[in-house]
């Protein structure tokens, strides 16, 4: 029984026994440039989504922007 207790243990199915800087990794360069890459992306999503709508705004009340 305790054979199994320890592979079980060993396995990682539960987190009691875990010191508390063990899930606090230090994320390394490529993950924090592809986090920044993707801030970006979403960022200009967003600004491009906002202007979208503010277009269609300007089109619903008959003021086209000319150029």
């Amino acid at each position: 029984m305790r054979l199994l207790e320890r592979i079980f243990r060993r396995r990682g199915t539960g987190r009691h026994g875990a010191s508390p800087r063990e899930g606090r990794r230090v994320p390394t360069f490529r993950e924090m440039h592809a986090r920044m890459r993707t801030e970006r992306a979403e960022a200009r999503l967003m600004a491009t989504e906002a202007q979208i709508h503010q277009e269609a705004q300007r089109y619903r009340r008959g003021v086209r922007r000319t150029g």
